[in-house]
């Protein structure tokens, strides 16, 4: 294993390293801790088994929260009587997680990421090797791929060219499409197994529970903002809607706030009661990190600061620096409403400032690293874009400061489930068509981008933000938040009769709205890649990036 892996490892998983051999298999554990009283170094060793996880869980019943929930696992699948109750242990797992299980008796190897897929894993697989890992280093002449999240993989370790899979749900075309891929292009050959089928994951896309539909409610533009929103807020069905929204967000928010240590990364591994961030947020200034760090203040230690990381990069052939980027700006506005929602938290608005030499500099030795196997232009600016923020090394009130956080909140999922890209409007405007056969291209588009998210953000992500020891948790994809939103029809979502900044992601602005976010609600929607200034628009977003 090349010594720069071992170093991206490390980053990763700073609290805790070690390295096994069994059985001609090397495993390798580097832990960032978050949850239990103390440490759970990994692997996790019995004689009969081996466990390596990497995530967090986050249905544990209050009397187990006490150790590890790496531990809490392994002595679930360890008590497991055969291998139909170890997918039933899988099957009630609640948080984003990857892990690796390796049955000594029998010489099974289980592995997989979790049915959204939020937690990195790849796999390489060549003449001299077979290797599971959770982060990437380029090598030339190594076949690397995120490993897709079919469900559950198993494998025997002499039979490398196959192996088994226990799909999350009934194997569709999609799924089928998905592992024909990852068959061809890794030389393994997949068998099917019986379905896990999480009860989360089945989806009613035909919700009765509400009875609206915006467009049915649409308020003539001659109206204010405010007062649409206001008069929107008056709807028995739609207050409803937002109240069961708010009960499932608030719980999703809470688990990702409460569930670390007590001591923040500068003060760990000392047990003190010290009142630096142990919560940071990815703020762009925008509705949905808005709403994330309001929901924050609710949960987090009072006397605890809350750092909101905003990122700029130097404009292209600039001659004089300038910060004053679109989502600095927008940040700067939002902090505002914030301080006056929630008085008594300390705000530490981090300003990262990123030259073209600096971004170029680490790209090019580091982050490319991290990006790989995914190589557009995209893929390029998000992710150097989320891992210099993530590093949080930046001016606060002018001074240098690096935030103390262990852990990074990201709006994540927001846009694919309610309706937040252009290519959503896109979709329904123009399908020619009635209301309903509109709807149906919306929907359309809105499974499709829900569906991709998994190979398309949530892995490269993961890579790139947890390179700085700190770990992205995302609480708009929760499973019963995802369970819920996506049955909803696509026309208690959104509604594209409004312009943009109003219409798009209209239930989530409401939300925020209620909240008090009364201005953030109605500011557009900007991509990090423009807000921060790091891309160049004449760049194609799904061309080769020069760089990866």
């Amino acid at each position: 294993m090349p010594m720069d892996l071992l170093d991206i490892l490390q980053n990763r998983g700073p609290n805790s390293k070690l390295v096994i051999n069994i059985d001609g298999i090397a495993f390798g554990g580097f832990v960032l801790h978050h949850q239990g009283a103390e440490i759970c170094a990994q692997p996790i060793e019995t004689d009969s088994n081996v466990l390596i996880f990497n995530g967090d869980i986050f249905n544990l019943h209050d009397n187990d929260c006490e150790i590890s929930d790496t531990q809490w696992i392994f002595n679930k699948f360890s008590a497991a009587k055969d291998e139909h109750e170890f997918i039933n242990c899988i099957r009630n797992i609640e948080g984003p997680y990857s892990f690796m299980f390796f049955d000594k008796q029998n010489g099974y190897l289980y592995f997989g990421r979790d049915s959204l897929g939020r937690n990195s894993l790849l796999i390489e697989n060549n003449k001299d090797h077979l290797r599971i890992l959770s982060t990437s280093y380029f090598e030339i002449n190594v076949v690397t791929i995120e490993l897709p999240p079919l469900g559950i993989y198993k494998m025997h370790k002499d039979e490398r060219n196959s192996c088994i899979v226990f799909p999350w749900q009934q194997p569709d075309e999609n799924w089928k499409l998905q592992s024909e891929a990852f068959e061809s292009t890794i030389g393994l050959t997949i068998n099917i197994e019986y379905p896990i089928n999480p009860s989360w994951l089945q989806i009613c896309t035909n919700n009765q529970e509400f009875y609206f539909n915006f467009y049915d409610l649409y308020i003539e533009n001659k109206s204010s903002d405010a007062d649409k929103y206001n008069r929107l807020l008056e709807h028995c069905e739609v207050l409803a809607a937002l109240d069961k929204f708010s009960q499932l967000l608030e719980y999703s928010v809470e688990k990702r706030v409460s569930k670390t240590t007590p001591s923040c990364a500068k003060c760990y591994p000392r047990y003190l009661n010290c009142n630096h961030s142990k919560i940071a947020v990815l703020f762009s200034g925008g509705i949905d990190c808005s709403i994330l760090a309001i929901l924050a203040d609710k949960f987090a230690n009072r006397k605890d600061a809350i750092d909101l990381i905003n990122v700029s990069f130097e404009a292209l052939n600039s001659q004089n620096e300038n910060w004053n980027v679109p989502d600095r700006q927008s940040a700067i506005s939002s902090l505002e409403s914030l301080k006056r929602l929630c008085p008594h938290r300390t705000w530490n608005f981090i300003e990262v400032n990123v030259t073209r030499k600096s971004l170029h500099t680490y790209l090019s030795n580091r982050i490319k690293h991290l990006i790989y196997p995914l190589n557009t232009v995209l893929d390029e600016s998000i992710g150097c874009a989320f891992w210099f923020a993530s590093q949080g090394q930046g001016l606060l009130f002018g001074k240098n400061y690096e935030s103390t956080a262990k852990v990074v909140l990201v709006g994540s999922g927001a846009d694919e489930l309610f309706g937040g890209y252009i290519r959503h409007k896109n979709a329904f405007n123009r399908c020619i068509g009635s209301q309903d056969e509109k709807e149906k291209c919306l929907l359309n588009e809105l499974e499709k981008d829900w569906l991709r998210i998994p190979t398309r953000n949530l892995a490269r992500d993961d890579r790139v933000i947890s390179d700085s020891g700190r770990t992205p948790r995302a609480p708009f994809i929760e499973e019963n938040v995802v369970k819920f939103v996506r049955s909803l029809k696509p026309n208690q979502r959104c509604c594209f009769l409004y312009e943009d900044g109003i219409g798009d992601k209209l239930f989530l602005r409401l939300f925020g709205y209620r909240l008090g976010l009364k201005d953030v609600a109605f500011l557009k929607k900007r991509a990090i890649q423009f807000g921060s200034k790091i891309a160049n628009k004449r760049d194609k977003a799904n061309d080769r990036s020069k760089y990866l």
